[in-house]
């Protein structure tokens, strides 16, 4: 004879709320730590955020905004790049994101035509894609929108305003040679700066004599050396753009060590924290740059817009703490330029 076994009603219903509630934990758990915010898909977005590459200072600036819009859009941010500015490993990188299935790819690329296919490719397969800092070719790639730091003819005008201004401040008219000190030769944004900066020089300062641009990469010690050579070959150099992060500090160093402090006027984009040294002993007094941490932090928050709610159109948008960005033909920009010089070089930590 078989034993039946009965339990009390009340006993089942415990069961199964335990089990109810066991799954829900259970549940919650696989949706991932990171809570959405209001705005967010059910299941919290991951953005891929990669810069031309990783070890200098712009670009930890840069990682660090990024990062903070993360946290407070509830996001999950990766952000990682190549160690040396190579596009060749940048579509490696991107490759890689799209098989993990990212949601967002957004990157600076190091050359804009050779990564265009790759970025058209991630359109293609529907993922949200955008450039920042440098844009790739915006036909052949496809991408959704490139966050500026600010517009071209804004910075190379900036370029120029601060030669001419330093050059006054020495006595000295806006004549002469003058040499830039670049980055890669593929990268787009400081192509374009050069090509403003040389047509406003053409039109008004007509008497300055451009020499060979230099390429030294992304590397602050090939700056500084092609810079020696520089001045080596032409003793009569009047003043120097630096124009990126690594460029300015070699060029002021290679000017500093020559001992042309104050008869070679240095000028470029640079990060307060490279250039308080040149600052305090003369070799480079004033320089601009945009903040690197708001350019970061504004790249994941219009990253995250594209996403959830789709197309930017052209307006004025307020994102998380940087309000009234101007949206234009396909491009966020962050603003204007930041001048640095002496007196306000201690108010800004990046």
């Amino acid at each position: 004879m078989k034993t039946i076994w009965t339990l009390p009603l009340c006993s089942i219903f415990s069961f199964f709320l335990l089990v109810s509630f066991v799954g829900c934990q259970s549940e919650n758990k696989q949706a991932g730590s990171i809570p959405t915010g209001p705005d967010t898909p059910a299941a919290s977005l991951r953005i891929g955020v990669m810069p031309k590459l990783v070890g200098i200072s712009y670009f930890e600036a840069t990682g660090k905004g990024a990062l903070q819009a993360g946290e407070e859009l509830n996001l999950k941010v990766h952000y990682d790049g190549p160690t040396s500015a190579l596009h060749e490993d940048q579509v490696r990188m991107l490759n890689t994101w799209m098989a993990q299935d990212f949601d967002v790819l957004a990157v600076a690329p190091n050359d804009p035509d050779a990564i265009s296919s790759t970025i058209r490719s991630a359109v293609r397969e529907n993922f949200t894609v955008l450039t920042w800092d440098t844009d790739a070719n915006a036909e052949n790639s496809r991408r959704q929108i490139f966050v500026n730091q600010a517009s071209n003819e804004a910075i190379a005008d900036t370029m120029v305003d601060i030669m001419v201004e330093g050059l006054k401040e020495q006595g000295k008219e806006p004549q002469g040679k003058f040499l830039i000190v670049s980055g890669t030769p593929t990268a787009s944004n400081q192509n374009a700066w050069i090509n403003f900066m040389k047509v406003r020089i053409e039109n008004e300062y007509p008497q300055m004599e451009l020499l060979e641009t230099l390429m030294p990469g992304e590397d602050q010690s090939k700056a500084q050396e092609m810079t020696i050579a520089a001045l080596n070959s032409h003793n009569d150099i009047d003043g120097i753009w630096g124009l990126t992060s690594v460029a300015v500090p070699g060029a002021a160093k290679a000017v500093e060590d020559a001992g042309k402090t104050g008869k070679i006027f240095v000028t470029g984009v640079g990060l307060p924290s490279s250039m308080r040294p040149f600052v305090e002993s003369g070799s480079c007094t004033k320089f601009a740059l945009w903040d690197p941490v708001d350019l970061g932090y504004l790249t994941v928050y219009v990253a995250h817009h594209l996403k959830t709610k789709g197309e930017i159109k052209d307006g004025t948008y307020d994102f998380g703490r940087i309000k009234d960005v101007i949206v234009k033909d396909g491009q966020a920009i962050l603003g204007p330029p930041i001048v640095f010089t002496a007196e306000n070089l201690d108010d800004f930590n990046f």
